[in-house]
């Protein structure tokens, strides 16, 4: 197969140290000097774009706006191939490029669950992608040997869980478990006003706020492309931490230990599967 990735950062570099083990992989970025890198390095075998035409697979590793007005400038470059993206954000995304591409592609996306604090070429690693769950989302433009080929590349990278869903669905699920997720670790770490909190931190601390190390251009991207979905987790949030505070404050000893418990057994289920 042959496959032709558009953006070389942490997560398109990493795509392709994984799959130029057993395919043919070009690659292209705007930044001339991680193109250089790249094929310096082997992963990827040109960054022609010209080479788009004859490949199999197109994945887009930009940020979403950046996806669509890469397809809108070079959709003539497309005629038969798979088109799938890595977006953390679907249903807006998706919408437009439904509109953009040519009929004589098929579109499929997918979103990998994982990746690092640190962005760029020089922190990709396929390692990433060892037993990470998978997600792929149809689209109006789906065809039915689409959807064995992406799991082919979640195979081929080593993913771990495959699940299929809407793209409605996806962004509902991410804006919890990936967004709210790391407004909660943003706001831990603004909220901090005490003078020695880097002398008396544990793991605790730190396994919270890790994902504080953000790529802050990527993620304010995300969280606006997904706000209305962001803000009802948001407000889920609040009022949970509302409860617990007012537990806290009346002595409610028994409901808070009601409160943990149910979070222990729920949380213990996730790693039951």
């Amino acid at each position: 197969m042959k496959v032709f990735i558009i953006g070389l950062g942490l997560m398109g570099a990493s795509y392709a140290k994984g799959l130029s083990k057993k395919m043919t992989v070009f690659g292209y970025d705007s930044n001339k000097e991680v193109t250089d890198m790249a094929m310096k390095d082997g992963i990827i075998k040109s960054n022609n774009l010209e080479l788009i035409k004859e490949c199999d697979l197109v994945i887009l590793a930009l940020y979403p706006k950046d996806n669509i007005e890469f397809i809108i400038e070079y959709k003539h470059l497309l005629n038969h191939q798979i088109i799938t993206d890595l977006s953390g954000t679907k249903e807006w995304m998706i919408r437009r490029l439904e509109e953009e591409l040519p009929s004589t592609v098929s579109y499929i996306s997918h979103h990998p669950m994982a990746g690092k604090e640190k962005s760029g070429y020089t922190y990709s690693d396929e390692k990433i992608f060892n037993q990470a769950n998978f997600l792929i989302i149809p689209t109006k433009l789906t065809k039915d040997n689409d959807i064995t080929i992406i799991k082919k590349l979640a195979d081929t990278l080593n993913f771990g869980r495959i699940t299929l869903m809407t793209a409605k669905e996806h962004d509902e699920l991410i804006a919890f478990t990936s967004q709210l997720t790391h407004i909660l670790a943003v706001s831990l770490v603004n909220s901090d006003t005490h003078k020695h909190t880097k002398d008396a931190t544990g793991d605790s601390y730190r396994d919270l706020t890790r994902i504080a190390k953000i790529n802050e251009v990527m993620w304010t991207e995300l969280f606006l492309e997904n706000k209305e979905k962001l803000i009802t987790e948001m407000d889920k949030l609040i009022d949970e931490l509302q409860v617990m505070k007012q537990l806290v404050a009346e002595n409610k000893k028994e409901a808070l230990i009601n409160k943990l418990k149910a979070s222990r057994e729920k949380r213990e289920t996730f790693d039951n599967n």
